[in-house]
């Protein structure tokens, strides 16, 4: 004996019956709300960073007057200026030098605050205040303080070693010693910002893991770098990358300390830019430097964040 299985069906609405809501529309602004907000920001990045990069890679090519009108087109005639001047070798020199310091001390000290930090007794409000009292002030203010303390003769430093049988000591004075002040003030204003942000990867690591490798390896050297380290990798290629983009960009604690001297020891590229453009009115090699700044930058920090992404661990 078979049964059979009816199913109803859905009632069919009836002529008289109450009518159905009609679908309810999506007004314009649901829709184009999004859009709406980001529209501001978009314009304000094209207007200033967008439109500014292409017309100085524009500029570098054509020949440039003392007021900056365009003359006629030069193709690389503003290149071999540049290059054939002395001055910008020596500051490129010094760039590279300060860069390949700054970058290598400001992480390995950001590591050893971030060590520090991350212990129980590095939470101490006065430690914290006087390590990140240098990240939250402008370098401009930074280079002053700085200022006030080597100035020869009248600087702090110099009494003090004064006041103990040291006279004559003008570290701003030699060509290499203030190369040094200048990195030495880097790290002291970048490494604490930084260190936040290795502070943040160390954090991230499951407590699970860091159990497991007390347990297996209690000297913890194997465990830092097979593990920490390529966990750490990607927060490591983001603070090298910044650090190595705010060394280049160092302008204003050479305009404060050394105005890149003595002896031209202290020009950096950016300040060299600053003289090209505001000192002797010459667009044409300052916009050329501009473009191979951005250019090289752009490479660098690529290069930079690939080649340590891929030694990196993400954890799952």
């Amino acid at each position: 004996m078979s049964t059979t299985v009816v199913s109803e069906a859905e009632p069919e609405p009836q002529p008289g019956g109450p009518a159905q809501p009609a679908p309810r529309r999506r007004r314009p602004f649901t829709v184009l709300g999004p859009y709406a907000v980001l529209a501001l920001p978009a314009a304000l990045v094209v207007g200033f960073v967008a439109i500014p990069i292409v017309q100085t890679a524009v500029r570098s090519f054509d020949l440039l007057g003392v007021r900056g009108q365009v003359t006629g087109f030069g193709g690389l005639s503003n290149y071999r200026a540049l290059f054939s001047q002395p001055l910008f070798l020596i500051s490129l020199k010094n760039t590279l030098v300060y860069a390949a310091a700054s970058v290598v001390l400001c992480v390995v000290v950001a590591w050893l605050l971030a060590q520090l930090l991350s212990a129980r007794f590095g939470a101490s409000r006065p430690l914290l205040v006087s390590v990140f009292s240098p990240t939250v002030m402008p370098m401009i203010a930074a280079a002053n303080i700085w200022l006030y303390f080597l100035a020869p003769r009248i600087g702090l430093f110099g009494q003090l070693l004064g006041a103990i049988g040291v006279h004559g000591s003008n570290l701003l004075g030699e060509p290499g010693s203030a190369l040094g002040v200048l990195v030495a003030l880097f790290v002291w204003k970048f490494a604490p910002y930084f260190a936040l942000f290795i502070m943040a990867g160390l954090q991230a690591i499951p407590q699970s893991v860091r159990e497991a490798l007390r347990t297996e390896d209690p000297t913890g050297r194997y465990a830092f770098r097979r593990v920490v380290l390529p966990m750490l990798a990607p927060m490591l290629a983001f603070v090298t990358t910044m650090a190595l983009l705010y060394s280049v960009e160092t302008i204003d604690s050479v305009y404060v300390l050394t105005q890149g001297g003595p002896n031209n020891g202290t020009s950096l590229v950016m300040y060299y830019l600053y003289q090209l453009g505001f000192n002797y009115f010459s667009w044409g090699p300052a916009a050329a430097l501009s473009a191979l700044l951005m250019a090289s930058l752009s490479t660098l920090s690529g290069l930079s964040l690939i080649g340590l992404e891929r030694r990196a661990f993400h954890w799952q």
